[in-house]
């Protein structure tokens, strides 16, 4: 999670991965979240988790994850195939880098997300990574 100036700093949903995209919501075009909602509207799960996968593995890259959990209604309602999509689209980027493949799984499901993540960011720096 990241503050910035403005509103939209840290929304992971909104990186351009195709330029010539579908329109967003955002007002971009080819967002992640655009194309992977798609997808899942398509019925097409294979695309939308590797579209995700793609968005997943710029973030290993830009930040050097070693664990990628994923989350929201829409992996919740099947999460097999987005974890084995991910997981392969992050498999083949470690195998062309010649790094090792980041484990990818689904997030549990937790009745209070959003206050537990922000537990989170606060506790870490404390009481070193959480979970």
């Amino acid at each position: 999670m990241h503050r910035g100036a403005r509103p939209g700093a840290g929304e992971f949903g909104h990186q351009t991965v195709q330029l010539d995209g579908a329109p967003c919501g955002c007002g971009g075009r080819g967002c992640l979240e655009a194309l992977c909602l798609a997808a899942v509207a398509r019925g097409d799960t294979e695309e939308a988790a590797r579209v995700l996968g793609t968005g997943a593995a710029n973030l290993v890259a830009l930040l050097g994850l070693d664990r990628v959990l994923l989350g929201g209604r829409v992996v919740a309602s099947a999460p097999g195939p987005f974890v084995r999509g991910v997981a392969a689209v992050l498999a083949e980027r470690a195998r062309r880098t010649g790094g090792a493949p980041v484990p990818v799984a689904a997030a549990d499901a937790s009745p209070q997300p959003v206050a537990e993540g922000a537990a989170h960011l606060v506790l870490a720096p404390l009481f070193g990574r959480l979970g």
